[in-house]
């Protein structure tokens, strides 16, 4: 059944605001207050959600507390950030709604899937998870398991499509619902949305977008979820697959073109970083492309023209923060 309260709705409002979505899970909520009310007076199915506390999962997270299910339980992977350990903002509301949340290191081993199954669920629904669902524990819930996953699959299957789709200099993106199985993004597609993107589309802008989508979506792919529709099989010979990806250096860019690209692509997950000529290294949070670099303003250039850096920061921005982080990538040999 639905649930509402003057905390979701704060919630739901401040989330909305945004401009930029974020995928880092260290997203953190103020100390809930007040109860909720459910709205529903007849049985509604048990869902668990499996995700993470970021800007992409909350917007899935209260788009189903709008429907006419039973939130039974989280579900959250503590090994992608020590805030997952901690309070944030899956563990708030869920102490909201007074519901457990699972800290599941390896979601497939005995232990993990005793504890889902103590929950009785009758579907799960995951919106970036970061653990592959084996047999087993798919075959927990009744109705299986739902992804959320933001691509036109078979497209862009893997771990960071946003991204791929902002440097590719893709025409249009998507976000796909599909059933889970056990291998990433495999699944058969219960909905799918395609929007185009927008120049000077960020990976932020784009995923706050294609999560308004996937949250219109939702009831429709649940829906069928739980009416057993098989759903459309991927046509895997279309399939496309990219890794993830750390901090980019724009020298690695074959053109102006492609490294302003990179640099909207890395925000605000993973900026793109370059050398200073002192020798430091700087994280770049917005460029330009130019014919030529100003005299006097730093900038790249390329046989195609140049970028010049408008913003650039000292601390990379993702979970780490800090200047020499781990998830930078070299310059290839």
């Amino acid at each position: 059944m639905p649930v509402t309260s003057a905390y979701l709705d704060d919630v739901r409002r401040q989330l909305w605001a945004r401009e930029s979505f974020s995928f880092i899970p260290d997203r953190m909520l103020p100390e809930p207050s007040g109860a909720p009310r459910r709205t529903g007076t007849g049985p509604a199915p048990r869902i668990l959600f499996a995700g993470f506390p970021s800007d992409y999962s909350l917007a899935f997270l209260l788009g189903l507390l709008d429907l006419d299910v039973d939130l039974a339980g989280v579900i959250t992977s503590p090994g992608a950030h020590p805030a997952i350990l901690g309070q944030n903002a899956l563990s708030r509301i869920a102490g909201h709604l007074d519901i457990p949340i699972l800290r599941l290191w390896r979601v497939n081993d005995e232990h993990s899937r005793a504890a889902i199954a103590a929950l009785q669920p009758d579907a799960v629904v995951m919106a970036s998870f970061d653990q592959i669902i084996g047999k087993s524990a798919l075959a927990i819930p009744a109705h299986g398991w739902l992804n959320i996953h933001p691509s036109a699959l078979p497209l862009y299957r893997g771990p960071e499509p946003v991204y791929w789709t902002i440097a590719d200099g893709a025409p249009t993106a998507g976000i796909t619902l599909h059933r889970a199985a056990p291998r990433f993004d495999a699944g058969p597609i219960l909905a799918q949305r395609i929007i185009p993107v927008a120049a000077g589309e960020t990976a932020g802008t784009l995923t706050h977008k294609l999560s308004k989508a996937g949250v219109e979506a939702l009831p429709e792919a649940l829906g069928k979820l739980m009416r057993d529709d098989p759903g459309v099989p991927l046509d895997m010979e279309r399939a496309t697959y990219r890794p993830s990806v750390g901090h980019r250096n724009l020298r690695s860019a074959g053109s102006a073109d492609e490294a302003e690209r990179m640099v909207r692509a890395g925000l605000p997950n993973m900026p793109a970083y370059v050398a200073t000529e002192d020798g430091r290294s700087v994280y770049v949070m917005a460029a330009r492309r130019v014919e030529s670099i100003p005299e006097g303003t730093p900038g790249l250039t390329w046989p195609d023209g140049a970028l010049q850096l408008t913003e650039t920061k000292e601390a990379c921005g993702c979970h780490h923060d800090e200047p020499d982080c781990p998830h930078r990538e070299a310059v290839p040999a």
